[in-house]
């Protein structure tokens, strides 16, 4: 199996279109979140990755949500069966932010949200937030993750979980427990992520736009 995976597009026309463009060379399109603010754009994404996943950022407002939600790609708060005895859940939005942006959730509501969500061993986690203590430090030198989503992750032992949000961060991979965590380039800046996954090996490299 062969995943494009990437956050943080922020309506970036040239990402997008270069995403387009090698999408076909993957089995799935993972888009984990901050993708779109306005119609026009959120409707370019889905045409442009008829066949994607997608789950909601912190950054997307009403209308992009609306749009997606619409969609059969939007997957957040859902699951859906992959190949090779592999499952896909979604859980998008964020943990308060400093900047009161549309999609944030107290980490209480991150929890019993989560809580209710079929994960097991054999998952593939789509977030937008990692989590806390991961690949979260923010420019004020601050651990921005989700203490709510490191405790399902914890307990659950999902195979995998693929996250962004944090930006001026590039790829990088981290074993917690049994879980493979996979922090995603942010989009805009040019970068995305080519996962692999054989006989439940994962490995993950960096794709430059």
């Amino acid at each position: 199996m062969r995943i494009l995976a990437f956050s943080d597009l922020h309506e970036d026309e040239l990402a997008l279109q270069s995403l387009k463009k090698i999408s076909p060379d993957f089995d799935h399109v993972f888009i984990c979140g901050d993708i779109a603010r306005t119609n026009q754009f959120a409707e370019e994404v889905l045409e442009a990755f008829p066949g994607a996943f997608l789950i909601p950022g912190n950054w997307d407002n009403e209308l992009a949500n609306r749009i997606f939600s619409e969609s059969p790609q939007w997957v957040h708060e859902k699951r859906v069966e992959l190949e090779n005895g592999l499952n896909l859940v979604g859980f998008g939005y964020s943990n308060i932010t400093p900047f009161g942006t549309y999609g944030e959730l107290t980490e209480d509501e991150i929890y019993s949200r989560m809580a209710k969500l079929p994960i097991d061993e054999n998952t593939l986690l789509m977030l937008h937030t990692p989590p806390k203590g991961y690949f979260d430090v923010s420019p004020k030198g601050e651990h921005a993750g989700s203490s709510s989503i490191l405790k399902i992750i914890t307990q659950t032992k999902p195979l995998a979980a693929f996250f962004g949000h944090i930006h001026g961060k590039h790829l990088g991979v981290e074993e917690l427990g049994s879980t493979m965590l996979v922090k995603l380039p942010a989009a805009n800046a040019m970068q995305a992520c080519s996962v692999s996954i054989e006989e439940r090996k994962i490995k993950a490299g960096s794709v430059s736009l």
